[in-house]
């Protein structure tokens, strides 16, 4: 591991010799890449303390990251080096192009509504756009939204929600249970309708009906006929408006994503349009029908915003950059602008940056780690990280150095994580060094059989685990979450119809006889990998397979698979990332949970993430936290004088797992 130097101090620690070394470095171009963990905010607030001991006025500084989120923690940071007097600015690359743009009212959340608005209208008054618009759902119920009906309730069992399709499809709205598990029973999930005629029914998530809607949707729809419901569907326009304010926010969110998408990369609806021409002729009628409605909303969207003197933070950065590149004004004069997380940067960031320093000839500190380049969906381009010297070739002396010190994962998830990662060619090598391993295995494999394992094996390990530590479980998707509600109850969390946050509560109990109740033993966190990103936690499991979706996810968007991609020599290259977010998060324990065959798991993992792992990594040693006798949990037992996991009704039973470290 890389000693701390006795040189730079931020927050009351010495920058190790690889951080001193970037920020003491006065090349006009500076790209440091780091890996997760290593510190990046550390370095960045290291350079500005090191530009304003050597005489810098902090006011000529400028300090950028892509999030009001990221830039809140940064600014927090440079702040409490500075003991609150840091004169310099710290903002997002939106706020800065409003800047130069005079502060033109910004659309900012009124997008969503706006955007609504004119769905809403188009969806009621041109049948080709309503059409079009659920066409459109029906690509986003494949992705992303795979647990909500068209009525907009989250119902994961797949009968039931071909049940609330069918009826909202009559105008009919349905009610809907979710589970209820008790130690003294449980109560399946179910639907339930009137239709105002005096028909009713009631179908639970384990009635043949239920099964046999899961299977084919007709079915739903023959049930309800033989029940005397009407089964007649209203016309699109009146479908297509009730769905969108059902949905809520989360179709205008979805539109104003593609065309900020749009926007970042530079790609016009006749560039997808061309794309769309290279598809099977099969699907290439429907995409065209979504991109018609896309390209109207956007019209739309742009002739409002025009009318109204506004702008979005993706035309603050365009229209500021075509300003500044025209001779107009272009701000304050900085001397040092430094960039964060710069490996999700879009091409349109990086063309303000240029007009900038074509303009002011700033120095460049730039600080990423390619390893960690997830944002592909909304605009990010690895490829400028890549590129990084070709693309700032021109503005004097480039500097490429990197941080590979890692002060949160133990050794062994470094070199797991690490060596899963950089099978990417085009991705930058580094020698990460994590701190000292546990005297435990830090990184483990937790096997299951099927979904309704998932619940149980993650409480039984959470047993062992001391109450102080944190906790997150982590998924591909948000759909991920309910893996911790499989027939189980030991799991309680609340998503609320309309609730599409990567972050859920998470509430882990235990059945007291006593009360007749679950009680609570503690909280933790459910988290989407994406979501998960710049967070750390005691102790992570990883949901690294399930029904659909999962590590890697091969469900695609037939429009996000319009955008030109370059290749990186590699499949699943952005996925690759996303899964290594994911297991660098864990500070002391890594849980793989992943379906495998119990007598040839190396072989028999489901997702082709684990099956390479376990091919390279002996050090993936298996966690089994079930007794091999009577499946019962283990615990801690002391006989004759050893510690060691056995059968919770040992010595009655004999069943031993042993593990390292107790």
């Amino acid at each position: 591991m890389a000693g701390r130097s006795s040189g730079i101090t931020v927050r009351g620690h010495p920058l190790d010799r690889q951080q001193l070394a970037a920020v003491t470095d006065d090349a006009d171009t500076q790209l440091v890449i780091a890996a997760a963990g290593t510190g990046k905010t550390t370095t960045l607030v290291g350079k500005v303390r090191h530009l304003v001991d050597s005489g810098v006025d902090p006011r000529r500084i400028l300090l950028i990251s892509l999030t009001n989120n990221t830039v809140s923690d940064l600014r927090r940071a440079v702040d409490d080096e500075f003991d609150g007097s840091f004169q310099g600015d710290v903002m997002t690359i939106h706020a800065l192009g409003n800047r130069i743009l005079r502060r033109r009212s910004c659309v900012g959340k009124d997008r969503t509504a706006l955007l609504g608005r004119i769905m809403y209208d188009a969806a009621e008054e041109d049948r080709r756009f309503a059409r079009a618009l659920l066409l459109y759902v029906e690509g986003l119920r494949t992705v992303g939204y795979s647990d909500l009906s068209l009525c907009g309730i989250s119902i994961r069992n797949r009968g039931l929600r071909n049940f609330a399709d069918a009826l909202f499809e009559c105008g009919i709205r349905c009610t809907y249970e979710r589970p209820v598990f008790s130690e003294k029973g449980s109560k399946p999930a179910s639907v339930h309708a009137e239709d105002g005629r005096g028909h009713t029914i009631t179908v639970h998530s384990d009635d043949d009906a239920a099964k046999e809607a899961a299977k084919d949707p007709r079915e739903a729809w023959e049930y309800l006929e033989r029940h005397g419901f009407a089964c007649e569907r209203i016309n699109p326009n009146d479908l297509a408006a009730e769905v969108l304010s059902a949905w809520g926010d989360r179709l205008p969110e979805a539109v104003g994503a593609l065309i900020s998408r749009c926007k970042s990369t530079g790609t016009t609806i006749r560039d997808l349009r061309r794309a769309n021409g290279r598809n099977d002729t099969r699907t290439r009628p429907a995409v065209e029908e979504k991109l018609s409605m896309l390209d109207r909303v956007w019209d739309m969207y742009n002739m409002l915003c025009m009318q109204g003197d506004m702008a979005d933070y993706d035309d603050m950065v365009i229209q500021a950059a075509e300003l500044v590149r025209a001779g107009g004004p272009f701000g304050r004069r900085y001397t040092h602008v430094l960039v964060d997380e710069y490996q999700d940067v879009s091409p349109m960031l990086v063309g303000l940056l240029r007009a900038l320093r074509d303009r002011v000839g700033f120095k460049l500190f730039c600080v990423g780690g390619d390893w960690q380049s997830i944002h592909w969906f909304n605009g990010g381009d690895v490829w400028q990280f890549y590129d990084f010297e070709e693309v700032w070739k021109g503005y004097g002396t480039v500097s490429v150095s990197r941080i590979e010190t890692t002060y949160r994962c133990p050794q062994t998830i470094v070199d797991l994580s690490g060596r899963f990662v950089s099978a990417n060619p085009m991705q930058q090598r580094k020698d990460v060094r994590g701190v000292r391993d546990p005297p435990f295995s830090p990184a483990q494999l937790l096997p299951v059989n099927s979904d309704r394992d998932i619940p149980r094996a993650i409480a039984n390990r959470l047993d062992f685990i001391d109450p102080s530590e944190t906790v997150f479980v982590i998924g591909r998707t948000r759909a991920d979450v309910y893996a911790l509600g499989s027939g189980s109850g030991q799991f309680a969390f609340s998503l609320g119809d309309r609730n599409q946050s990567g972050s859920v509560d998470v509430t882990y109990r235990r059945w007291d006889d006593d009360s007749g109740d679950w009680a609570d033993v503690r909280g933790m966190r459910f988290l989407t990998a994406h979501s998960s990103k710049g967070l750390e936690a005691d102790d992570v499991f990883v949901l690294a397979d399930r029904d659909r979706g999962g590590f890697p996810s091969t469900v695609s968007d037939d429009l996000s698979d319009l955008f030109e991609t370059r290749d990186e020599g590699i499949a699943f290259a952005e996925e690759r990332r996303v899964f290594y977010v994911a297991m660098t998060r864990a500070r002391r324990r890594l849980f793989l949970v992943n379906r495998t065959d119990e007598e040839n798991y190396a072989q028999s993992a489901r997702s082709p993430f684990l099956t390479e792992l376990l091919s390279q990594s002996p050090v993936l040693s298996r966690s089994t936290p079930f007794c091999p006798e009577c499946f019962g949990p283990v615990r801690i037992v002391e006989h004759d004088g050893r510690r060691f996991y056995g059968c919770c009704d040992y010595p009655n039973c004999r069943g031993v797992r042993r593990f390292d470290g107790i």
